[in-house]
């Protein structure tokens, strides 16, 4: 395994990931079931290849770690953004559950914490390790069969260089 391309391929799809997961409008494509994660490790295996000089197929195994690199990266890089962008969020967040419920609903001590930033900031960074590494190696394992890295070439039937005759 190449380590170089590896965190190379992880680290670059990592911070788009990232990005287009935390940045506002952008993001909502993430509640289809973490669609940019998967999009990213598909993409992660894409750079792997392209960045690893060895001849021969991507291994499954390949895949899985460069999308769960590139998952971890983008979860950690992802809720240092969210932590910067988040209270905004958070705000909006609170006025859509307002808004629902038709009268402002007070929670209480409970509302006190949910709306405090450290609790903001471990509850996305938890979050987003379990599913991001989640989503991420599944998105390592689908580029690794969608760029046919599991199979080495196709199947074809031997044929014999002379026919047998019998003896």
């Amino acid at each position: 395994m190449n380590t170089r391309a590896l965190l190379l391929a992880g680290l670059i799809t990592g911070v788009l990931m990232a990005l287009f997961s935390e940045l506002p409008y952008i993001s909502y494509v993430n509640c289809c079931l973490c669609l940019w994660i998967w999009v990213g490790g598909i993409f992660a295996v894409f750079l792997y290849r392209r960045f690893d000089n060895t001849v021969g197929p991507t291994t499954l195994t390949q895949g899985v770690l460069v999308g769960l690199v590139a998952g971890l990266v983008s979860a950690v890089l992802g809720t240092i953004l969210a932590a910067i962008i988040g209270p905004g969020s958070w705000r909006e967040i609170l006025q859509i559950f307002t808004a629902t419920q038709g009268a402002e609903v007070d929670l209480g001590a409970f509302g006190d914490i949910l709306s405090s930033p450290v609790f903001f900031f471990f509850f996305e960074l938890i979050t987003n390790l379990v599913f991001y590494s989640f989503f991420g190696v599944v998105g390592g394992m689908l580029g690794t069969l969608i760029f046919k890295g599991g199979q080495g070439s196709p199947i074809t039937p031997s044929t014999p260089s002379s026919p047998i005759t019998p003896a």
